[in-house]
C-alpha cells in the first residue's frame, strides 16, 4: 500500500494513540520499502512475524529489527515483535531453533520442570529472533476429540494438569526475557468448528465452563501471567447474545478483569479470522473488542486494514461508541508491558538435547508390550497422510515420515517405506502390501496413522493392513484418539506429533533406546 494512502488513514493524534492497540502482519521474508513506509505512517505498538516471513532465526532478527528502526520513536516504547512459538506443529522459527514436541506431548510426560525448560528454550529463541511476545502456550483443555484446530496444542484434558504444566512453560518463557501470552480465553478445547474458518459454539453449562475451560485462565491470572489471548469462541451459558469471547464485554471485562482479576495485557486472536472477518467484520469486530476489554489488537494480513481499523477506533471514540478512557487505558496498560521488555534480564537457557530428551518422556504405549527391531533386520514402515481440515491444519504430516525411516536405518534396520495419501488408491495399497510382505515378520512392520478417526477410508485402509500384518504396531502420529478405530492393533505407540524430534523418539523405542513411560493425557475408550 502507497505510503501517502496510509499515512492519510492515519493522521490525528487520536488515530495515532490507537494504532497503539494494533499488532500487525504483513507478507514477505524481507520488508519491502511499501511495507516499512506503511508501518512507519502507522506505528503499532506490535508486530506479529508468520512462516511466510521467515527463512531462518537470523533472517527473522533482520526484518524484526528492520520493523522495529521503522516503527520506534526515540523517545518511545519499544516495538513487540511477537511468535506464535509453541512447540509441535505450531512453530514460525524451525531453521536454527530448537525443535520442541507439542504440548500434548509434554502432558504425556507430566513433568513440571522438564515444560519450564522447554518454555526457557522457547523463548530464547524468540528472543534470538528479534522477539519479545511468544503467543504461547495454549491453556485450552481437550474435551472434545472432534477438535483440529487445537489438538496436540493441549496438554490434556484435565483442567488441573493443563493448568499445571501450561503455566510451568509460561514460566520459563518469562523467565527468558519474554512475554507469555496464555490461550484461547475462554477456551476453544471443547469446539469442533476452526474459528479460522466459521464462529463455533461451545455448550457446556456455567458450572462446566468454570470447573474445566476457565480453570487454567484463573490459575494463570493469579500467577501473573504478561498476557492472555482470547478466542473467537461463542459462550451461550456466558454470554447469551451470541456473541464471540473477543468481543464480549461480559466475557473480557466481566469475567477475565473482574472476576479472575487478570491484570495484564488482553490481547485478541487475530481479526481477520472468518469467525469475526464473515460475521461481523474485522473493521467493527476491532472496534468491539477494544470496548469489550481488549487491549492489542491482532491484525495479521493487512496493513491496509489495520490502518482502517485505526481511522475506525478513533471515530468511535470521537462518536461515543468507545469511551476515551477504554482507549487510553488500553495504551497505557500495552506501553507498560513494552516498557517492561526492554528492560528483561533473561535467565540462562540451557537446552542442549531438551527436544530428544521431551520428545522421549512422552511416548505411550498400550496394549502389548513392543517388539524390539534388532540391528540387520527386514522391516517396512507405512505412513498415511493427514486428512485435510482447513488453512490452520495443513496437509503436512508426511514431511516427518523421512525421518523416522533415517532413523531407523541408522540404527541399522533393513528398511522398506510406503508412503499412503489419506484416501489412497489401489496402487499405493499394492505398495504397502508390498512393503510388508518384504519384512521378517509382521512384528517388523509399523503403519504410521494421522488422523484417521477423521478419515474413513484411512481407518479401512489400516485395518486392511493390519489384517495382513496383525503384529504390527500401529503409531499414532497426531491426536490419540485414532486408536479407539483400530482395536485389532495389537501394539500402539503414541506420538503426540509427527514432527521429526518426536518420531525419532519413536525409532528410539523401536530399537531398545528407550522405553515408553509417559501416560496419556486424555481419555481413550479402552484404554
Amino acid at each position: 500500500m502507497p505510503c501517502a494512502v496510509v499515512a492519510a488513514c492515519v493522521a490525528t493524534d487520536l488515530e495515532r494513540l490507537a494504532a497503539r492497540t494494533l499488532c500487525v502482519g504483513f507478507e514477505g521474508t524481507q520488508a519491502a520499502p511499501g511495507v516499512l513506509a506503511a508501518l512507519s505512517a502507522l506505528r503499532p505498538a506490535g508486530i506479529i512475524l508468520f512462516e511466510r516471513n521467515v527463512t531462518d532465526v537470523e533472517g527473522a532478527r533482520r526484518l524484526a529489527e528492520r520493523a522495529r528502526q521503522a516503527c520506534e520513536l526515540d523517545d518511545g516504547p519499544p516495538l513487540l515483535v511477537a511468535y506464535d512459538q509453541e512447540g509441535g506443529r505450531v512453530a514460525r522459527l524451525r531453521r536454527g531453533a530448537a525443535e520442541l514436541p507439542s504440548a500434548m506431548a509434554l502432558g504425556a510426560a507430566d513433568d513440571e520442570a522438564l515444560c519450564e525448560r522447554v518454555g526457557r528454550a522457547l523463548a530464547r529463541d524468540v528472543r534470538r529472533a528479534g522477539g519479545n511476545v511468544d503467543f504461547a502456550p495454549v491453556l485450552d483443555v481437550a474435551s472434545d476429540p472432534r477438535n483440529t484446530v487445537i489438538g496436540t496444542r493441549s496438554f490434556g484434558d484435565d483442567a488441573q494438569r493443563v493448568a499445571r504444566l501450561g503455566l510451568a512453560v509460561a514460566r520459563g518463557i518469562e523467565r527468558a526475557g519474554v512475554a507469555a501470552a496464555v490461550k484461547h480465553f475462554p477456551g476453544h478445547g471443547a469446539t469442533a468448528v476452526d474459528s479460522h474458518l466459521a464462529l463455533p459454539t461451545v455448550e457446556a453449562t456455567i458450572e462446566t465452563l468454570r470447573a474445566r475451560d476457565l480453570a487454567p485462565f484463573a490459575r494463570a491470572a493469579t500467577a501473573g501471567v504478561s498476557m492472555v489471548m482470547t478466542a473467537h469462541v461463542a459462550v451461550p451459558a456466558l454470554e447469551p447474545d451470541g456473541r464471540p469471547a473477543t468481543l464480549s464485554r461480559r466475557l473480557l471485562t466481566g469475567v477475565l478483569r473482574e472476576e479472575l482479576c487478570f491484570a495484564g495485557v488482553c490481547v485478541t486472536d487475530c481479526l481477520e479470522m472468518g469467525a469475526i472477518a464473515d460475521t461481523i467484520g474485522s473493521e467493527r469486530g476491532a472496534v468491539e473488542a477494544l470496548a469489550a476489554g481488549a487491549d492489542l489488537l491482532v491484525v495479521s494480513d493487512h496493513l491496509d486494514l489495520a490502518a482502517r481499523i485505526a481511522r475506525a477506533i478513533a471515530e468511535a471514540v470521537r462518536g461515543g461508541g468507545i469511551s476515551a478512557a477504554r482507549l487510553e487505558e488500553a495504551v497505557a496498560r500495552v506501553d507498560a508491558l513494552r516498557t517492561r521488555l526492554r528492560g528483561q534480564v533473561p535467565l540462562p537457557v540451557d537446552d542442549a538435547g531438551l527436544g530428544r530428551e521431551a520428545a522421549r518422556a512422552a511416548l505411550v504405549s498400550l496394549r502389548e508390550p513392543l517388539a524390539r527391531w534388532q540391528r540387520g533386520s527386514r522391516a517396512a514402515v507405512v505412513s498415511f497422510e493427514a486428512p485435510a481440515r482447513g488453512v490452520a491444519t495443513p496437509v503436512d504430516g508426511v514431511a516427518g515420515v523421512p525421518r523416522l525411516g533415517a532413523a531407523l536405518r541408522e540404527r541399522g534396520v533393513r528398511l522398506a517405506e510406503a508412503r499412503c495419501s489419506s484416501a489412497p488408491d489401489e496402487a499405493q495399497i499394492r505398495a504397502a502390501r508390498d512393503a510388508i510382505a518384504s519384512a521378517d515378520d509382521a512384528e517388523h512392520v509399523a503403519i504410521v496413522v494421522r488422523r484417521a478417526q477423521h478419515d474413513p477410508a484411512q481407518v479401512a485402509s489400516a485395518r486392511a493392513l493390519l489384517e495382513c500384518a496383525p503384529e504390527a504396531l500401529v503409531i499414532v502420529a497426531r491426536e490419540p484418539y485414532d486408536a479407539v478405530l483400530l482395536p485389532g492393533a495389537r501394539r500402539v505407540l503414541f506420538t503426540f506429533g509427527d514432527e521429526g524430534i518426536s518420531l525419532e523418539a519413536a525409532a528410539d523405542a523401536m530399537t531398545g533406546a528407550c522405553v515408553p513411560a509417559g501416560r496419556l493425557p486424555v481419555a481413550i475408550e479402552g484404554a
